[in-house]
């Protein structure tokens, strides 16, 4: 049974992800599984994550899914595009019985790569689809961490947060920290919402919040994950406080190649402010 499915993001990746740590976290879960989204790279990425599929044994490779598209179109579509093709796993029946084969959607186009109807089977009774960062700047470990944290409690989305602290290993630059708090903290104020960390790249949610959440496109790439929390507060209000926990992670490492640029970091002020214009 998958408890855990995640969807991972990836752009111009294939030099740097790392292959063995996720076909060992696959290894030592059986409980998860994960789509791989090729967000239009440039690079082998797509023929690397086939590869990495392909080569692994049966129990692992079943469950691995590839998706990719040819025109670049952002980390937020990438993770749009995994989550709903999960949520239509999950509660559609797909009748492609194809295996091993590429396959293009006519609606989207995108390719698929992996044997859809039987990853489908295996992700049915997913308790938490979630995304992370290729990078693994949040080592995959802290999935259970998660998990473990939350105890008994019932979340709806669980995301995790930076914090530095005495017994963990918050590995960020200077410049990221204290921006990061700078952004945080407008936000914050913004939802109404004491929340430390919205731009972790690591986070659950529940199936049944994916049409809220993911289904339609978002107005920036970087900042989705606020879109998100704006989202649950147009529909539960307040009250959305409530069905999220904010985990700190034992581990983050801020690993070289970020797609993030200072021209972004100079424009998030007043993406920020657009968003929650929008969300008015």
């Amino acid at each position: 049974m998958i408890k855990t499915c995640l969807v991972i993001p990836c752009y111009n990746e294939a030099n740097r992800i790392q292959q063995p740590l996720f076909a060992q976290a696959l290894l030592d879960d059986e409980s998860m599984a994960f789509v791989f989204v090729n967000d239009g790279s440039s690079d082998d990425t797509f023929r690397f994550l086939c590869n990495f599929r392909d080569t692994q044994p049966t129990p692992i490779k079943e469950r691995i899914l590839v998706l990719s598209y040819k025109l670049n179109k952002g980390k937020s579509n990438a993770v749009r595009e995994g989550f709903n093709y999960i949520y239509s796993a999950i509660f559609h029946d797909l009748t492609d019985r194809s295996n091993n084969e590429t396959k293009t959607n006519s609606l989207n186009e995108t390719e698929i790569y992996g044997e859809q109807v039987l990853f489908s089977e295996k992700i049915r009774s997913t308790s938490y689809v979630g995304f992370w960062d290729a990078d693994l700047a949040t080592p995959l470990q802290e999935v259970k961490w998660f998990y473990q944290f939350a105890g008994n409690d019932d979340y709806d989305l669980i995301i995790g947060s930076r914090v530095a602290r005495l017994g963990a290993k918050i590995d960020r630059t200077i410049f990221r920290h204290y921006s990061g708090r700078l952004f945080a903290t407008l936000i914050s104020q913004g939802l109404g919402w004491k929340v430390h960390d919205t731009q972790c790249g690591a986070k659950l949610m529940k199936p049944e919040l994916i049409p809220i959440c993911m289904e339609k496109p978002f107005k920036t790439s970087w900042l989705f994950d606020v879109e998100i929390l704006l989202r649950l507060k147009k529909v539960y209000g307040n009250a959305a406080q409530e069905k999220v926990l904010e985990v700190p992670i034992r581990a983050w490492n801020d690993v070289k190649g970020s797609k993030i640029g200072w021209l972004d970091f100079v424009k998030v002020p007043f993406q920020i402010w657009q968003v929650f214009q929008y969300y008015k």
